[in-house]
């Protein structure tokens, strides 16, 4: 509805009496930025008046507020959520977390609310998104056949095509339901020409209104970490619409990692994606995958919460990818055992008080000190045999293509234990990135960080509940 830009308005600030003043004003749109605005000529102030006539103040005069108001020139509004404004002796700035923009009210949608006085930020009953390889991942194209005169059996001067009716899914779960299609857009009307398009969206429907936020957290930003491990590349939140309680029309969301750049599909793209999930082929529900996600989230699971934080970033070096991939799969492993390391635990604690027991009666008062202080309180652990487990415990075993890797090669020549695994020295490499010991070649690096991302990304989409099959296709067949 609004493309990135600047946009005159009028801002409803606080008066600092229980009501607003009108200030004009303006609103910047940027992709992948927070909005920001202005306000000119003269604005309500904060003073403090210590005789007659006689008043202090100081600058600029700083205010935050839940939700701030706009009218926009053209007709339409902005609702601004976590407004913060600096005020000086004229005009000011104006900063938000989001802002929400409606259409003018003339074109039967959103307008401004009659009276900006609620500070209550709005709920969102419905959410309408689109993220770069939502197609890929539906895994159906949105046309069905396609017949021109050129093709044996073609009706002479017809060109048709014929819309995949199942090239959509609805899923269902507590609270909320997930719908995946395609918008489409037919310039048929033109003597000279004839286009159809389409546009895959995620639309977001709840039965209970909740703030934009957790909206987020919850459905959207799931929804884009799962694309991106299934495609093995960062994807984009690319546009963002949603419907309010109590308001009518639809919203434009501007904020932080929205593009603002909504795309139309294409062959080309939807081949280069390579999702690994497929999720109408598949048989498999994106909202499962996205509350599961979410889920795990909330819980702090090590895998999601380690690994989740890294998808998007496009620019890292790979010796901090590699400890961040290796401590992913360490807290996974030690998630999935804890109960066996917590009886573990509990054995040893009861062979450790029975050593220093016996230790107590043997040993003089200074040798029972020391050993007491350095009998180790804790079982023994080994990172060798976590990442020798979650290695070779996916459908496809890599663990001769990491051990053929210059990177393990070097470690394993220069190493002083006999028989080192190839475990092992993804631990002597983890041990020496993160105690400073010595670095290691950045593209040697990049090659093992490109096959620790298969594992990591194999053991995200088993925890999430894909099928074998799915999980085996993130690893390449050469």
């Amino acid at each position: 509805m609004y493309e990135p830009d600047t946009y005159l308005c009028s801002w409803f600030l606080p008066d600092n009496t229980g009501g607003y003043v009108d200030i004009p004003g303006d609103l910047q749109l940027r992709p992948l930025r927070p909005p920001t605005g202005q306000v000119y000529g003269t604005v309500p102030l904060q003073y403090t008046e210590h005789l007659p006539g006689v008043v202090e103040t100081s600058f600029p005069q700083s205010m935050s507020v839940p939700v701030l108001y706009g009218r926009l020139a053209n007709g339409g509004s902005v609702t601004l959520l976590d407004a913060h404004f600096q005020l000086w002796v004229a005009g000011g700035y104006i900063t938000g977390s989001a802002a929400l923009l409606g259409k003018a009210a003339f074109f039967g949608l959103a307008g401004v609310p009659a009276a900006p006085t609620s500070v209550v930020p709005p709920r969102v009953t419905s959410a309408t998104f689109q993220i770069t390889a939502l197609d890929a991942a539906l895994g159906v194209p949105p046309i069905k056949d396609v017949s021109n005169p050129h093709l044996p059996g073609g009706e002479e001067g017809r060109w048709a095509a014929t819309v995949n009716g199942s090239a959509a899914r609805t899923w269902l779960a507590e609270g909320a339901e997930l719908t995946v299609s395609y918008y489409h857009r037919m310039r048929a009307m033109d003597p000279c020409e004839f286009n159809l398009a389409f546009s895959p969206v995620a639309t977001v429907a709840l039965t209970e209104a909740k703030p934009l936020a957790i909206v987020l957290d919850q459905y959207i930003q799931p929804l884009r970490k799962i694309l991106s491990i299934a495609t093995g590349k960062p994807q984009d939140l690319s546009y963002l619409h949603v419907e309010l309680e109590g308001r009518e029309g639809k919203y434009q969301v501007v904020g932080t990692g929205i593009t603002q750049a909504p795309f139309a599909s294409s062959t080309a793209a939807f081949r280069a994606h390579k999702s690994v999930v497929r999720a109408l082929p598949d048989e498999l529900s994106l909202l499962d995958l996205v509350t599961q996600w979410a889920q795990y989230a909330a819980a702090h699971h090590p895998l999601v919460e380690t690994y989740g934080a890294m998808l998007h970033t496009r620019d890292q070096h790979p010796r901090s990818r590699y400890l961040l991939l290796i401590q992913a799969l360490e807290g996974l492993y030690g998630y999935e055992n804890k109960a066996s390391s917590e009886q573990r635990q509990a054995k040893h604690t009861a062979s450790y008080e029975e050593a220093l027991a016996k230790a107590k009666n043997e040993l003089d008062a200074k040798t029972f000190k020391f050993v007491k202080k350095h009998l180790s309180k804790k079982p023994s652990t080994s990172l060798d045999t976590a990442l020798d487990a979650l290695i070779t415990g996916l459908p496809v075993n890599i663990i001769d293509r990491l051990g053929a890797t210059e990177l393990i090669k070097e470690v394993k020549a220069v190493s002083t234990t006999t028989g080192l695994t190839t475990a092992g020295a993804l631990r002597v490499v983890r041990n020496d990135l993160a105690h400073g010991n010595r670095g290691y070649e950045p593209h040697h690096l990049q090659v093992v960080v490109g096959l620790l991302e298969f594992i990591v990304r194999g053991h995200a989409l088993r925890i999430l509940g894909c099928p074998e099959a799915v999980v085996g296709r993130v690893f390449p067949t050469d």
